[in-house]
């Protein structure tokens, strides 16, 4: 996966803003690897020392001193989304590039392995005769899970068949016999595999 770089603008203050044009202006003065951003390296720190003075101007200033800086603020965002575009383009994804313009880094998304155990199983009585509705904690990473049931020794693994599969926290079981003690559990199904069984429930059907 192809590195990138975060350009989370709206939601950075005035000041931060600012640290931010700064600090993008001292990593890109004299990188060889970006010699022609959109907008140059002059043009940036006089928009940068325009914006200091009007947030210093609009400090418990008037409305007309707070608009001002309003008004530079999204100047500078437009200013820094045409040079990050520039950088994206030129870096193509390379990490060691981007770690150079002085942008934030965009957080590349962890693998996720085989899902892991469902917690709190419960199987509960419906109002429908032989029903029982199953319901457990979703697991993260899991895009489906295997629902296991045994009359017998739940100790005993040959005695487990798998009888559903659900994309939900949630199963309901039919067909059952009234009074009679059933074991439920679920293994959870994801990109790279399924996860180990949950510890069972067990539950009586009306």
């Amino acid at each position: 996966m192809k590195a990138n770089i975060r350009l989370a603008l709206f939601s950075l203050t005035a000041v931060r803003l600012l640290a931010l044009l700064r600090n993008v202006i001292a990593k890109l003065t004299g990188n060889a690897l970006f010699p022609n951003p959109p907008v140059t390296l002059v043009d940036m720190k006089a928009k940068g020392d325009e914006l200091q003075v009007a947030i210093e101007n609009a400090t418990d200033g008037s409305k007309a001193s707070k608009a001002a800086r309003n008004a530079l603020v999204l100047e500078v965002r437009a200013m820094l989304r045409r040079v990050a575009d520039y950088v994206r383009m030129v870096a193509n994804g390379n990490e060691a590039m981007l770690t150079t313009t002085g942008f934030e880094m965009a957080k590349q998304p962890a693998p996720v392995g085989v899902p892991g155990v469902a917690k709190d199983m419960q199987a509960r009585m419906t109002n429908s005769k032989g029903g029982l509705e199953l319901r457990w904690r979703s697991v993260h990473g899991a895009y489906g899970y295997q629902v296991w049931m045994t009359a017998s020794d739940p100790n005993v693994e040959a005695n487990w068949e798998a009888i559903g599969y659900t994309t939900r926290a949630s199963h309901l079981v039919t067909d059952l016999e009234s009074l009679k003690s059933y074991w439920f559990c679920v293994s959870a199904i994801g990109s790279a595999g399924e996860g180990l069984q949950c510890d069972p429930a067990v539950g009586r059907a009306a």
